[in-house]
């Protein structure tokens, strides 16, 4: 699979022609993440959006989804900062990412909007986590959550809210 990659910003702590796969290969090939590692989640996250036609953008956060750590998942590294994903992935995708990442009791607060998000941003988090939790599901624990997630993505894609 040919991937392009996304330049980082000008004075980023990373070389400015490091591509966002291998800045995140770096920072995450070691970290465990189940049975695999956190990269291989990220990436599989990632691969998952782009088979199954998201737009680039949430691809993108789809890869970078839980990088500053979540309720369930700690992960820091001091070279992960908002800007530096910003300039890998852009803001919208990065305000994907941030959200995904800060929700507390993200799941239940994602498919029953409870934020107020844009139905746009609803849709695009709803199909992160089901990709997340897809990745994830390989014992099954998570079928009635991706079950709740396409009823969810369908209704906000017909324009039912």
């Amino acid at each position: 699979m040919s991937v392009s990659s996304t330049e980082s910003p000008p004075g980023a702590d990373q070389s400015a022609t490091q591509d966002k796969f291998a800045f995140l290969q770096d920072i995450t090939g070691t970290q465990k993440h189940r049975k695999k590692t956190f990269y291989q989640h990220l990436l599989n996250v990632y691969t998952y959006l782009k088979e199954h036609g998201a737009p680039e953008e949430v691809c993108d956060a789809g890869l970078f989804h839980s990088i500053y750590g979540t309720e369930l998942y700690e992960f820091q590294d001091n070279r992960i900062t908002r800007d530096v994903v910003r300039g890998f992935i852009g803001n919208y995708a990065e305000e994907l990412v941030h959200v995904f990442c800060t929700t507390k009791d993200r799941f239940k607060v994602i498919v029953h909007n409870t934020m107020g998000l844009s139905a746009r941003q609803a849709r695009d988090l709803c199909c992160i986590e089901f990709a997340n939790k897809w990745d994830q599901n390989g014992d099954g624990r998570y079928r009635k959550q991706l079950i709740m997630l396409a009823e969810t993505i369908v209704r906000l894609e017909s324009g039912s809210q």
